[in-house]
């Protein structure tokens, strides 16, 4: 009889596995797609239909902390108006997990380096970057972004020395 419920314990437990990398899967595409946006040529309206009027994002730049939909909206033109030639190499995407049971929970994270240029100085800029997204009904509904925002600004500005 133990067997039994140990066997049906473990055929649940893939079967939720499965549910929520089927979710993974299908949350990937919408983030996959969002930071598309980010690169050249960027679109920033397909960003915006990908964004829930309601998320919350913790934002890379400092002392600025959590922001809402208008942050999003600011930081994405900033980023969007701000740079060319824009790529995300080397992504590691990964599933992201429920902090108190340690199972996928369909969200979404990835490493990578964005790499670009200024528009305004035409310096090159490379930061390592993470990011993870919750997304729900196709849109991303909490994000956040890791990375050193502040000293990528400065790199590029008119006003470091080469």
């Amino acid at each position: 009889m133990r067997y039994l419920i140990l066997s049906f314990a473990i055929f649940l437990s893939a079967c939720t596995q499965t549910n929520d990398m089927t979710q993974f899967n299908a949350n990937l595409e919408v983030v996959k797609k969002a930071m598309s946006c980010f690169e050249t040529p960027q679109d920033f309206e397909t960003y915006k239909s990908l964004i829930d009027e309601n998320i919350k994002h913790q934002s890379p730049v400092y002392g600025t902390g959590q922001v809402d939909y208008e942050g999003v909206m600011n930081q994405a033109k900033f980023y969007m108006e701000g740079f060319s030639d824009v790529t995300f190499e080397n992504p590691i995407w990964l599933p992201g997990v429920d902090t108190t049971t340690l199972q996928n929970n369909g969200s979404v994270r990835v490493y990578g380096t964005w790499t670009g240029k200024s528009k305004q100085t035409g310096k090159p800029f490379s930061v390592d970057t993470y990011h993870y997204f919750d997304v729900q009904d196709g849109k991303i509904i909490s994000s956040g972004d890791y990375f050193d925002a502040s000293g990528m600004v400065m790199a590029v500005s008119a006003t470091t020395e080469e």
